[in-house]
């Protein structure tokens, strides 16, 4: 039986194609960084989503931003540091 629900990275391919799942305000990019990270999506706002492997689906964690904006580092539940860093 096929599942009606979209999978998270297929809407995540389709807001990138439009230029929204992880453009900043400038336009640039973010890339994000964990242990055992499936998928993630970050916007430049207060949350990042963060899906690691082993979990059916993600969650948003608050970051914390640096000073210059261009890094957020967070936390997920289970303990899992992250990190985004915007592109050039």
């Amino acid at each position: 039986m096929k599942s009606r629900f979209v999978r998270l990275p297929a809407i995540c391919t389709l807001l990138a194609t439009l230029g929204a799942c992880v453009s900043t305000g400038a336009g640039g990019a973010w890339t994000c960084s964990a242990p055992g990270l499936q998928n993630a999506h970050y916007t430049g706002g207060d949350t990042a989503l963060i899906h690691l492997q082993g979990y059916s689906s993600g969650n948003n964690y608050r970051v914390t931003k640096s000073a210059d904006g261009k890094m957020v580092t967070g936390t997920t539940g289970n303990g899992t540091a992250f990190q985004c860093m915007a592109k050039s």
